[in-house]
């Protein structure tokens, strides 16, 4: 056997390395897990087949300095880690971002300039006339003496122009003698610079002269000439004009340099392809250290650096915990290397399958990969240490064959234990979810690990080691049975005596819990993936105060004879919450009443495209919430925002409407068809319910806000792991004599030091969660260790006594085992 032991070791030493090197295999990213069906894939699906878009992400650098040194530091170090980068300066952005807008507006100003036109043609005719005039006085005295002169009779002419005037001056029949005079000669000489005159003055030469000189109100004459009211500006210069009107009409993107610099600090962008390297990323970062970098990858990246070193210091502190616990709980030396070698050969079997999954195209979610070295050593310590107690209970009652009967009891109670586990983390496998599915793999992957020691090496352990050995350094092996079971005994008495009252007590706690619970909100706030400290953070902070905007977009179905009205109105609210949307409707802020030609720039094949910059960083609150309420008001909405609230909600809504009930009914059916008892595994599943329920509002009251995954993360961990105690007590009672109450006091307390010692130590393995710097992971390791501490110290000594009290006989129903039978 000892041969066997030292194969042990040899495998821990050989599967080590994929323990230690399987963080740099993590995704970070949700984009592996965006489903076909997801709104927000099909939206990035359209709009590449049929808008030409770009699936390009940006990188935004923030720098303090000479503008001229920044730029090229950042194209030096982005060309020598990055690939197919490109790189936008604020300068570009601004030029990029004015081409694009005078691109569209420019058929506009085309079209009102060529309206003005006429107008202007006018202008330089009546410039050029007036410099004529001026040059050739006699020739403008003869219009005027003929235009006031004739009709008054003041002057003769026969000239033909004389004579024509006065046959025209003699058709017309409306207006005033004045009228019928400026008009006769305006027919005749064309020359509407008589109009400046009357009756009472045309004959003063000086004025005459003088007021041609002085002339500047050409609006005037071009209003008698047309009828229309122009003004100078748009006579003088009606390009200049044109532009202005329209700029003023739909104004340009309020885009200026002061949102890319600020004092000493400039913007850059630096725009890489979407599965660009996150280990390139968080290089091109750390090679910039007088820069702050924010953005989608910048922020995984950051994440997977912080990550890879939680992970170490998280297993270190896991050690640490379970080693002082052993310490206090068992307090002989070997038995402790036993368990902690245990656990370790647990969790490089664990990670080995993990890595050996990842060549049949299993990606490796951080989040999956974090859960399972607190799994792994918690169940493997747990199964180990109530394999090891009960090995010690037959030592001490001096059992022949103490190992072989410790392998039958216990064993057959850690098999019917991991497996129940297993069926309860297998319900994840069975989810429409991608997310759910890998996390699934490796909660299942982690049960199965935890039993290969627990079962396999405890056995080849103990064979191989002396009895004796094990007492070192105290002068016996440890006892199982010492003076903390007069505690259990004595307040799973009171639990019985009051079961009535601990009933109610339970109800008014599962109430409050519940009403926690739902009127408290979840979050997909990234200092929850990195620490508050993190450059990102920071990055997203500044950001903040420059180019505050992410970008959405929404795919409306329909040609926009039919849509525009809905396009119009939604690019209208949209612009009234400081959006700025480019659409078949509007350009910017600028919006469009009726159709016009930018329409079709934003169709294709009966689809119309919305570009919608919104005035909030990517996966901040304000940028959550805004795409949100574009989902609920059912757009098909695409971008990264909108990707991961699909992520999100699909996840959310999936663990608790297929994963969740899968696992309670699972785990139920197996109770149930195992102990031939409904009522005790439907009791099980409730006060598992009430403890996760517990814990969960209980994070929510210290955390206030927590980040999406973890409710779902300690309902699902503490309804497959919280088994394990529950059924410790059940099996122990079949094997107990007496009636009922006895049995079940007898239970607890000769399980009492396993399970105090099991829940202890599962939760110090998760509670080591908390020295991470992501607060997800603190709120994951503080929830779990909490409910786990509750139900071993509250549930099982107090809650379950108190019901199985309540039940009786009942509890085996339907097959109604007599448990009164003395002779048990």
């Amino acid at each position: 056997m000892k041969a066997y032991l030292i194969l042990w070791l040899i495998l821990l030493v050989i599967l080590a390395p994929f323990a230690l090197n399987i963080q740099h295999l993590f995704v970070y990213s949700d984009s592996p897990f965006l489903n076909s069906h997801f709104a927000s894939v099909k939206v990035k699906d359209i709009l590449v087949k049929y808008f030409n878009f770009s699936t390009n992400d940006d990188i935004y650098v923030i720098t303090k300095g000479n503008y001229s040194t920044s730029l090229k530091i950042i194209n030096e170090t982005a060309s020598k880690y990055l690939q197919n980068y490109k790189l936008l300066t604020p300068y570009s952005i601004l030029n990029e971002s004015n081409s694009s807008y005078f691109s569209v507006i420019l058929p506009i100003i085309k079209k009102v300039y060529e309206e003005i036109l006429p107008f202007h043609e006018i202008y330089k005719n009546l410039t050029t006339l007036q410099l004529l005039l001026l040059n050739n006085l006699t020739s403008f005295y003869f219009q005027l003496n003929v235009t006031y002169g004739l009709p008054l009779g003041k002057f003769k002419s026969n000239s033909s122009l004389a004579l024509k005037f006065l046959a025209v001056y003699n058709t017309l029949k409306n207006g005033t003698d004045v009228e019928k005079a400026r008009n006769a000669s305006y027919i005749v000489f064309k020359d509407p610079y008589v109009f400046l005159f009357s009756f009472n003055n045309y004959s003063d030469m000086n004025l005459v002269a003088n007021t041609l000189k002085e002339f500047k109100d050409y609006t005037y004459l071009i209003r008698i000439i047309t009828g229309k009211n122009v003004s100078t500006a748009e006579i003088e210069d009606p390009y200049n004009y044109s532009l202005t009107l329209v700029e003023k009409e739909f104004p340009p993107p309020p885009l200026s340099i002061n949102q890319f610099h600020k004092g000493d600090e400039w913007l850059f962008i630096v725009q890489v392809p979407s599965n660009e390297s996150l280990i390139d990323v968080e290089t091109f970062m750390r090679a910039l250290p007088n820069a702050t970098i924010t953005g989608h990858l910048p922020i995984y990246a950051e994440s997977a650096v912080v990550t890879e070193q939680d992970l170490r210091i998280i297993d270190i502190f896991t050690i640490l915990i379970l080693t002082i616990l052993l310490v206090v709980l068992v307090r002989s030396l070997l038995p402790i290397i036993i368990l902690i070698v245990s656990a370790m050969i647990g969790l490089v079997v664990a990670y080995s399958l993990l890595y050996l999954l990842t060549f049949f195209g299993y990606s490796i979610y951080y989040i999956s990969g974090l859960v399972i070295p607190p799994i792994v050593f918690g169940i493997t310590v747990d199964y180990s240490i109530l394999f090891l107690y009960r090995y010690f209970e037959e030592v001490r009652k001096g059992e022949k064959e103490p190992l072989k009967v410790a392998f039958r009891t216990a064993g057959r109670a850690v098999l019917f234990s991991g497996l129940s586990i297993t069926l309860g983390f297998s319900s994840f496998l069975f989810s429409s979810s991608p997310l759910l599915r890998n996390i699934g793999i490796a909660l299942v992957i982690s049960s199965i690990s935890s039993l290969v020691p627990a079962i396999l090496f405890i056995r080849t352990a103990l064979s191989s080691i002396k009895v004796r050995w094990l007492s070192f350094p105290r002068r016996e092996i440890p006892n199982p049975q010492d003076v903390r079971q007069r505690y259990l005994e004595k307040i799973s008495r009171v639990s019985i005596n009051h079961k009535y009252l601990v009933l109610l007590f339970m109800i008014i706690l599962a109430v409050a819990s519940y009403s926690v619970f739902i009127t408290h909100h979840t979050n997909v706030a990234i200092d929850e993936i990195v620490p508050s400290s993190s450059e990102v953070v920071r990055g997203e902070q500044l950001l903040g105060q420059l180019y505050n905007y992410s970008v959405d977009y929404v795919i409306i179905k329909g040609n926009p004879n039919t849509t525009y009205s809905e396009i119009y109105n939604l690019s209208k609210e949209l612009i009234n919450k400081s959006a700025l949307v480019y659409g078949p409707a509007s350009i910017g802020k600028a919006l469009f009443a009726n159709k016009t030609y930018v329409t079709n720039l934003y169709y294709s094949d009966n689809y119309s495209s919305l570009e919608i910059y919104i005035p909030y960083p990517v996966f901040s609150h304000g940028a959550i919430s805004l795409t949100k309420q574009l989902i609920n008001e059912g757009y098909l909405v695409g971008g990264s925002n909108a990707e991961r609230i699909d992520i999100v909600d699909n996840t959310v809504n999936l663990y608790y409407t297929e994963v969740l009930p899968l696992t309670i009914v699972t785990i139920t059916v197996y109770l149930i068809i195992s102990l031939g008892s409904i009522l005790v595994p439907i009791r099980l599943s409730l006060t598992l319910l009430l403890s996760s329920l517990f814990g969960v509002s209980i994070l929510y009251l210290v955390y206030g806000s927590l980040y999406w995954l973890t409710p779902l993360i300690v309902f699902a961990i503490m309804y497959s792991l919280g088994i394990d105690y529950d059924m410790f007590i059940i099996i122990r009672i079949l094997e107990e004599k007496g009636n009922d109450e006895e049995r079940i006091v007898n239970a607890v307390k000769k399980t009492g030091l396993v399970v105090t010692a099991a829940g202890l130590i599962l939760a110090g393995a998760f509670l080591s969660l908390m020295s991470s710097d992501m607060r997800f992971l603190q709120e994951i390791g503080f929830g779990v260790g909490i409910t786990i501490l509750f139900d071993t110290f509250v549930v099982r000594p107090i809650f379950v006594p108190a019901i199985l009290a309540i039940l009786k006989k009942y509890n085996w129903w339907p097959r109604m085992m007599n448990l009164t039978r003395d002779d048990r």
